[in-house]
């Protein structure tokens, strides 16, 4: 199994990663002025530490394939540890790797962008980013960076990683799927369950918040968001939303 395959899976990983990082304090109760069905299932999940959860599940299932390659490639006899290592190896070489197929890349690819794309909205919005719909006590409206190109651009990055999870994860050669790792009950109901959830809420979120989030602005800024919407007339995607 190649090792060209690690750094890909490790780029999905901390694409994930930064998407489900709120890198700001959250706003106060004041300051969050929408309330709909989504919200309070948005506001539950993240009380149970949803996001968390999610990140120590993108990073358990990209460890675990990563290892799995790896122990391809060490003898049993040559891990540190003993008898102990060896036995770890000889574990993870029951599972069965899965090579570079077109369709890993492309998930893989597709979620590393979402990141990205994320994390360029994280840092233009500064403090006015969070996962909550608010408008701050200091709100200004951002029109800089890619909030010039579509008025969500995070929520273009989250349907991208959404699309990109259930390509590389689901897709019928996917490891996930091939290597038997699912045949273990309990790692089997995490797995679905993480899955299930991801990319289900993701396009929810993506399509319905960004109707939310402008009504909220354009109360709350007026012509200024009015403006900015003249200019910038599409949602996620140029052209199309």
């Amino acid at each position: 199994m190649s090792l060209l395959k690690i750094p890909f899976i490790l780029v999905s990983a901390v694409g994930l990663h930064i998407s489900l990082t709120d890198p700001s304090s959250p706003p106060s109760s004041k300051e969050r002025v929408v309330h709909s069905p989504l919200e309070s299932f948005i506001e539950w999940f993240i009380k149970l530490r949803g996001m968390g959860l999610m990140q120590i599940m993108a990073w358990a299932a990209s460890s675990a394939e990563v290892a799995n390659i790896l122990a391809m490639h060490i003898s049993p006899s040559h891990v540190p540890g003993g008898i102990y290592g060896a036995r770890v190896v000889q574990l993870l070489r029951v599972l069965h790797p899965t090579p570079i197929t077109p369709a890993f890349i492309a998930g893989s690819i597709s979620i590393a962008i979402g990141g990205a794309l994320r994390l360029y909205c994280m840092a233009t919005l500064g403090k006015l980013w969070s996962f909550h719909l608010s408008v701050r006590k200091e709100h200004r409206l951002v029109t800089s960076g890619p909030y010039s190109v579509v008025r969500h651009p995070s929520y273009t990055g989250l349907l991208f990683q959404g699309i990109g999870v259930a390509i590389m994860y689901g897709s019928q050669g996917s490891w996930m799927r091939q290597s038997g790792i699912l045949q273990v009950p309990f790692i089997k109901v995490l797995a679905m369950s993480g899955f299930f959830v991801f990319i289900t809420v993701t396009p929810w979120v993506s399509i319905s918040r960004p109707v939310q989030e402008d009504q909220m602005l354009q109360r709350a800024l007026g012509q200024d968001w009015e403006n900015w919407a003249k200019k910038v007339k599409y949602r996620l995607i140029p052209g199309v939303y």
